[in-house]
């Protein structure tokens, strides 16, 4: 599929787009967030799941259709007060892994939420986590209001999408993979496309420098180095 070769070939693209973002299994989440469908969103998944990618494209949108958007990090969050965000300025915010968040930040993102819920204000919120907030120590009233919005879970993709995906990207940077090759490194990672993706130009790069022939010891090998 062209499209989703090119999109994979963009996945190291410096600005994070939802063009160059691949929703395996995830379509439901990516065309709500691309489409702006909820005024609060959270989601979460495993570390390395794009979850950053999908915050910081939501963000670049809203930008670039002269929406000023405002991408945070829980260390933005430390360094200042939720007052000073402008709210008639930011329609769009965006925060990332919250379930990091100290007492007092927990506080800020608390506030944050009553300024646009209770005010009955336009602005859109998108937050994410690592973990299942039922299953973090977040406070109970963020918890509450986090699940006031939508929540999706970022779903781990099948292998037989993986090996697609993988698949496609090996063959357009030149790289010769067959299936068991693709399986055995599926198997060895954590099921991350980002990560495979990042593995195969490593193992690419190996392969070329040791002037070896791509099997699975070089594969073990090259993970090693």
């Amino acid at each position: 599929m062209p499209e989703l070769q090119q999109a994979l070939l963009d996945l190291f693209n410096q600005e994070c787009e939802f063009d160059n973002f691949i929703p395996l299994n995830n379509e439901a989440m990516f065309e709500s967030l691309r489409n702006r469908i909820n005024q609060f969103t959270h989601i979460f998944g495993e570390h390395n799941s794009g979850k950053t990618h999908l915050l910081k494209s939501w963000v670049n949108q809203a930008n670039k259709l002269s929406n000023n958007a405002i991408y945070l990090t829980i260390d933005d969050l430390k360094a200042f007060s939720i007052y000073d965000i402008d709210l008639d300025t930011y329609k769009y915010i965006a925060i990332d892994n919250i379930d990091y968040a100290d007492e007092e930040t927990q506080d800020s993102i608390f506030k944050l939420f009553n300024l646009i819920k209770l005010s009955n204000l336009d602005n859109a919120l998108l937050t994410s986590s690592k973990e299942n907030l039922n299953h973090t120590k977040l406070r109970e009233d963020l918890k509450t209001r986090i699940h006031s919005g939508v929540v999706f879970h970022l779903n781990n993709p099948s292998d037989d999408m993986l090996i697609d995906a993988a698949t496609s990207y090996a063959n357009k940077i030149g790289l010769r993979i067959d299936n068991a090759e693709t399986k055995y490194l599926i198997n060895h990672t954590n099921r991350n496309l980002g990560e495979i993706i990042s593995l195969l130009h490593k193992i690419s790069d190996y392969s070329i420098t040791h002037k070896k022939n791509l099997s699975i010891p070089t594969i073990k090998q090259a993970i090693r180095a």
